[in-house]
């Protein structure tokens, strides 16, 4: 199936973004990179609330993106911004079922 190539290859990334950071597992991820774990002022290690997409948060933008918000009280927001389109269409590939 071809794509649509104006909203598709910023579609999947957004997607893909929500779901790696919406298991809420930040201090994991950062491990597992070999990067520092940041840490509340209890000691805990600082993890991923939510991850919303733009839209969904009320982001006024002219791309797509998320807004990770911590338990810290902070919040991130990731744009994706499509900087050069592809030469040609794409195609996409239905996920692999395990079983």
């Amino acid at each position: 199936m071809t794509t649509d190539e104006d909203t598709d290859h910023e579609d999947l990334l957004e997607r893909l973004l929500r779901h790696l950071l919406s298991g809420g597992i930040l201090d994991e991820l950062c491990e597992e990179a070999g990067l520092p774990v940041l840490l509340e002022s209890s000691g805990r290690p600082v993890n991923v609330r939510e991850v919303v997409a733009y839209g969904d948060a009320g982001v006024m933008a002219l791309h797509r993106g998320v807004v990770i918000r911590l338990s810290d009280g902070s919040e991130v927001q990731l744009s994706i911004v499509t900087s050069r389109r592809p030469d040609s269409p794409v195609q996409e590939r239905l996920p692999r079922t395990s079983g």
